[in-house]
């Protein structure tokens, strides 16, 4: 659950400890060889695979066969036993067993020719359990199902901005580095408040930190039933939580955010972080551009929350860029 909203900035006690230097480890946003592997699994995976046909070569477990068979009982036809172009994998378990076991081994072009007892295992013969039936199974066609491979030629196919497998490869590692550093921002960004609340002094107002989580707890109901049309009731349900835990959660972010904008403004105060003209500049104009003539006496109280937001960010890669090991 993820939901932004003001909350008062107010603790019982704060000291801040050391900010800078920590030398926390970065998120890792390098590929690793099993994360490429597995993209490219999952491109395989999207590919037919390849009939190999058998034509001189023993059946095998696992091998599928198309077969023209004949089941007959004192020399007369069995209907149900009769079929042309019967396709089946070998040892399936919708086939009867006997086929099986008496075409392994055998080969493509050959007839096999056996007796046996119809035992009571599938339901669609019951009416044939216990009969002694000689089956004539001539083998019309053997093949395996091989994975593809992927070759330069079959990657040109999937992918027509590359030319050979390796580019594929390198495309797929851009991707997966792309995708991890779009969530190494907020890792690292943990991992250093992490970091800086261990050095720091703090202590939180029970009250203050109460009413910001049923704040917090309220928002999310709201923006749960605007965004989603989900009743909290329904949301609590799926999972399977109580509406005192979702309030603990609440609890638990809350103090996170006041905890954070408590840290980010002592370094705005400790470092004398300012925003330049230029941003000061965008940010009217953003402001200006949102907003009506009568809105004015709002306009100066957006500008400054929107001021101390743009503060916070920047103190916030001032925070990174101080504290994360390099690379």
């Amino acid at each position: 659950m993820a939901v932004n909203m003001e909350v008062r900035n107010e603790m019982k006690q704060f000291q801040l400890g050391q900010y800078k230097g920590l030398n926390v480890d970065r998120f890792d946003v390098c590929v690793k060889e099993e994360e490429l592997n597995e993209a490219l699994n999952y491109v395989k995976n999207s590919l037919d695979e390849i009939q190999v046909e058998k034509n001189d070569e023993p059946i095998e477990t696992g091998d599928y066969v198309i077969v023209n068979f004949e089941g007959t009982e004192n020399g007369k036809t069995v209907p149900k036993f009769r079929e042309r172009g019967f396709k089946f994998r070998l040892c399936d378990e919708n086939v009867l067993q006997e086929f099986s076991a008496n075409l392994l081994g055998k080969k493509m072009g050959e007839t096999v020719i056996f007796e046996t007892t119809i035992q009571p295992v599938l339901l669609e013969y019951q009416a044939l359990w216990g009969q002694q039936i000689a089956f004539s199974v001539e083998i019309v066609k053997v093949y395996r199902m091989k994975e593809p491979e992927l070759t330069d030629d079959i990657v040109r196919e999937i992918d027509p901005r590359v030319k050979t497998l390796q580019e594929l490869k390198e495309l797929l590692a851009t991707e997966i580095n792309q995708e991890k550093k779009a969530i190494a921002r907020a890792a690292n960004i943990e991992k250093v408040f992490q970091a800086l609340a261990d050095q720091s002094k703090y202590e939180f107002d029970e009250g203050t930190l109460n009413q910001a989580a049923e704040n917090l707890y309220r928002k999310f109901a709201e923006e749960l039933k605007a965004i989603h049309d989900m009743e909290l009731i329904h949301y609590l349900m799926q999972r399977k939580i109580t509406a005192d835990e979702l309030l603990t959660e609440c609890k638990e972010e809350s103090a996170k955010i006041i905890f954070g904008e408590k840290i980010l403004d002592a370094v705005i105060q400790a470092e004398g972080i300012q925003l330049t003209g230029e941003e000061m500049k965008q940010a009217k104009e953003q402001l200006k551009n949102s907003w009506q003539d009568d809105q004015a006496a709002d306009l100066a109280r957006e500008l400054k929350m929107l001021e101390t937001q743009l503060l916070r960010r920047t103190t916030m890669d001032f925070l990174l860029e101080a504290n994360l090991a390099r690379p």
